[in-house]
């Protein structure tokens, strides 16, 4: 208890120093809890959405099923397209609950690419998360805004809207509350108007599939791909969006071990200088009977002192940090699912302040063997 007390004393006397040693300990500390959280967040997210969709496979007619699966999520055009009577076949399968169709086109008009979707009335079942302000289609001449559409357009259920780039003007239906997703970028169309618009009668991009019992899915699949039909799975889809989210994921993960290196190295300036500057202290010490560990023990306190309070308040930080950056890092990513993408548990807490302790440890080593080493005689006869 008494060499706490000191340890503490000794923190106090370098005021200014000490405080600049927790900051820079407490960004570290904020640093990798933020990337933890956005770590686990992210997965839960995208493991939510992909439950919530309904959606447990899609099909399509393009060469590679992990390419199809990349456009059909980000509006890419497919350049082979189904016929609409695969779409009526699937529907009849008993196994199928339901099936809908889409026809995903892009437009570009001055530089400016306009994203549209055609879609059947199914897609109200397989998009069970959608919220609307307004009403499905009413017409042909009809059109549902994504979020962002809508924003910038700034237009409300009931408004008439000229879609420049299709020369042809439509009446707002209704308007999709915000996703975080690549769906709040897309002009929705009934699907007739759609292929008449793109000149695509009977065909489709590709078929979002709801079995009635998941189970089945891999016999639906063979069946499928034996009349020409690439299936892509919901969850090949979801280890495709990993994939892409991975390149990300190792970055954050360099820039948290420059960081926590940095500080490593903070601290070890900080401890280093103090034994520096005590070695007569240290002598005195000694010749009062402290032996070599408790001056050991008394610089790996100061150590572990300053990184408890540096996790402490990295951690406090990161928490209130999570919930600001949560759009901005949205907006970053290829493909961002709706829910909350950081999200912070004990796992992450226990990490950082597991990680930090052991930073602060092995930083504080040298420091507390040299001033363990102080000689007494060797400080009385310097003093």
């Amino acid at each position: 208890m008494k060499l706490v007390s000191l340890a503490w004393r000794n923190l106090k006397r370098h005021r200014i120093r000490s405080v600049l040693t927790v900051l820079g300990i407490a960004v570290s500390a904020m640093t990798l809890f933020v990337i933890l959280a956005f770590n686990s967040g992210y997965d839960r997210a995208l493991d939510e959405e992909m439950k919530a969709s309904g959606v447990h496979m899609y099909i399509s007619m393009e060469g590679c099923p992990m390419q199809a699966a990349s456009l059909i999520l980000h509006g890419g055009e497919i350049p082979t397209y189904l016929e609409q009577q695969m779409l009526e076949y699937v529907q009849a399968r008993q196994e199928v609950r339901t099936a809908g169709g889409m026809l995903i086109s892009t437009v570009i008009d001055g530089g400016r690419a306009d994203l549209f979707y055609g879609v059947t009335d199914e897609m109200k079942d397989l998009k069970p998360t959608w919220k609307l302000d307004g009403e499905w289609f009413t017409g042909p001449d009809t059109v549902i805004l994504g979020y962002d559409v809508a924003r910038d357009e700034g237009k409300a259920p009931g408004d008439k809207i000229l879609i420049k780039s299709l020369d042809r003007e439509f009446t707002v239906s209704g308007v999709l509350q915000k996703t975080g997703n690549e769906d709040d970028g897309f002009y929705f169309l009934p699907m007739e108007t759609a292929q008449e618009i793109f000149r695509r009668p009977r065909q489709l991009t590709a078929i979002g599939i709801q079995l009635r019992d998941p189970s089945q899915l891999q016999k639906v699949k063979t069946d499928l791909e034996r009349i020409g039909a690439y299936v892509v799975p919901a969850s090949d889809i979801t280890d495709l969006i990993t994939d892409l989210v991975g390149s990300t994921k190792s970055i954050l993960l360099l820039i948290v071990g420059v960081v926590l290196l940095v500080t490593g190295l903070g601290i070890f300036n900080t401890i280093t200088m103090a034994t520096f500057e005590r070695t007569e202290e240290f002598g005195y010490l000694r010749c009062v009977g402290a032996q070599k560990t408790h001056i050991f023990e008394l610089i790996t306190l100061e150590t572990m002192l300053l990184c408890l309070a540096g996790v402490a308040v990295g951690l406090l930080g990161g928490y209130v940090l999570t919930f600001i950056i949560d759009g901005w890092i949205r907006g970053l990513l290829s493909y961002a699912p709706a829910g909350k993408l950081l999200r912070p548990d004990i796992f992450g807490v226990l990490i950082t302040i597991g990680v930090v302790l052991v930073m602060g440890a092995l930083a504080g080593l040298y420091p507390g063997y040299r001033a363990s080493r102080v000689s007494p005689i060797g400080a009385v006869r310097d003093e």
